[in-house]
């Protein structure tokens, strides 16, 4: 009975927002046999960060950089990367400092996202033109935090990234904030001083997403903070290079399991186009 009440109080603090670093990977590719090297790469203020390149059957010039959600650590990927890797692509799965293996960084839980997340994923883009250099076609996916950084560093660096695929998430950070405690009754603390194109996808698109090739943002139908006026705010601001997708019965938590066929088929379209 502890141990239930336990999880499921994490779970209400962490629907809620707070962020929750893991250290330790619960699986990692070795364990399902992937073609993979681990990887180390600095940020602009040099912290080192630690990451997963899964690689293809065969070599080529496609990659996508995923970003987590703030909750856990980039083992949730594992099977979504196989399955980009099954596409063709050579993915890039990486911790945010204070997460996994890489830097430590001291995290309060009452935070919704640090600024300094927009360095690691922009360190993550640096490694790849730095070492991969070959690489013509580099795309964002993201989850929640994850999600929102992949369409403000990707419209802001819109001469590196082509597509970005986002799932849940945020507009800007007042909007979630907002949401966040008429829905949930939680209060987050928010990063102060932050380049608002580096962070909150709407001042990014605004400024910078007319070179994008596209955008596909999925979202839960069923999900009361990131929810389809919320998405739709997010399109509005680059209405030519957002299409949105919502989720038929899925929550934030639940855009990929409710229909991992449905999920599937979604970014295998929006990818061969």
């Amino acid at each position: 009975m502890k141990r239930v009440m336990f999880a499921l109080s994490f779970f209400v603090v962490f629907v809620a927002g707070a962020l929750n670093p893991v250290r330790e990977y619960s699986t990692t590719p070795a364990d399902y046999g992937l073609n993979y090297e681990e990887v180390t790469f600095k940020t602009s203020d040099n912290l080192k960060l630690y990451g997963w390149l899964f690689k293809p059957s065969q070599d080529n010039f496609k990659i996508i950089i995923m970003s987590h959600d703030g909750d856990g650590n980039m083992a949730n990927f594992i099977e979504l990367a196989s399955y980009f890797v099954s596409l063709g692509y050579s993915v890039l799965t990486y911790d945010y400092r204070g997460y996994g293996k890489s830097q430590d960084f001291n995290i309060n839980p009452d935070f919704y996202i640090y600024a300094q997340f927009e360095k690691d994923l922009n360190g993550a883009i640096d490694f790849i033109k730095k070492f991969h250099p070959r690489t013509r076609n580099i795309i964002l996916y993201g989850k929640g935090i994850g999600a929102a950084l992949s369409i403000a560093v990707g419209a802001t660096r819109s001469n590196d990234v082509s597509r970005i695929i986002a799932d849940s998430p945020y507009s800007t950070l007042e909007d979630v904030q907002k949401l966040l405690k008429e829905k949930k009754g939680k209060e987050v603390k928010m990063p102060l001083g932050y380049d608002k194109n580096m962070l909150e996808p709407v001042f990014a698109l605004e400024a910078k997403g007319a070179s994008l090739a596209g955008v596909l943002i999925i979202y839960g139908n069923n999900d009361p903070i990131y929810n389809e006026t919320m998405m739709k705010k997010i399109a509005k601001a680059r209405s030519s290079v957002v299409q949105l997708q919502g989720i038929k019965n899925a929550t934030y938590e639940t855009t990929f399991t409710v229909s991992k066929e449905q999920y599937q088929s979604l970014l295998k379209k929006f990818l061969s186009k």
